[in-house]
């Protein structure tokens, strides 16, 4: 039961970092001028729709 704790714990953490790293190149692209707010939040909502989330104000 430990080791699936870990695993548990392990993906958790990787989720966190693939999620604060999309966070920076999403922030990126848009003080890039390559995407503009409305096309975040397009991305945003369409995201929160897939998973069942609720969508960040961009």
């Amino acid at each position: 039961m430990e080791v699936l704790n870990e695993d548990g714990a392990s993906e958790r953490a990787e989720l966190h970092f693939l999620a604060a790293l999309t966070d920076e190149l999403m922030r990126h692209l848009m003080d890039a001028g390559v995407l503009s707010r409305s096309q975040l939040q397009s991305i945003e909502n369409a995201v929160a729709e897939r998973t069942g989330g609720i969508p960040r104000a961009w």
